[in-house]
């Protein structure tokens, strides 16, 4: 026994979809159980997602287009999730301001120790 599920991924087409073209007679081979699930009988085999695929008209350039675009939409909607996560929890980055004064060697004395508060910058 398989499931609508993974005849609908090896399809490209949703669960949903591939009910509805079951409930119009579209797909043969397929019952539901006590529960109301729809199943397929038999194996499922690279032969009989092509018959479907035929029966359905769906060329395999349109099932990884519809899975690529699915994809596509999932990255994104992670991407920006993980960048409000980041701008929510973590603090922003302080950068810390170079003195020109540390540059040039003014405050240095004799011995050339840099003179002034260490901690000043923090």
């Amino acid at each position: 026994m398989s499931t609508f599920k993974q005849l609908a991924s090896k399809l490209g087409i949703s669960d949903r979809q591939l009910r509805r073209y079951a409930e119009a007679g579209k797909i043969t081979g397929v019952y539901t159980t006590k529960g109301g699930h729809w199943r397929l009988r038999g194996q499922l085999t690279d032969t009989r997602v092509e018959r479907a695929r035929k029966v359905l008209r769906l060329t395999p350039l349109i099932a990884q287009n519809r899975r690529k675009q699915h994809f596509k939409r999932a990255n994104v909607l992670i991407k920006d999730v993980q960048k409000q996560w980041k701008q929510t929890f973590e603090p922003p980055k302080k950068k810390i301001a170079k003195t020109s004064s540390l540059k040039s060697g003014k405050n240095t004395s004799a011995d050339g120790a840099v003179q002034g508060d260490l901690f000043s910058q923090w």
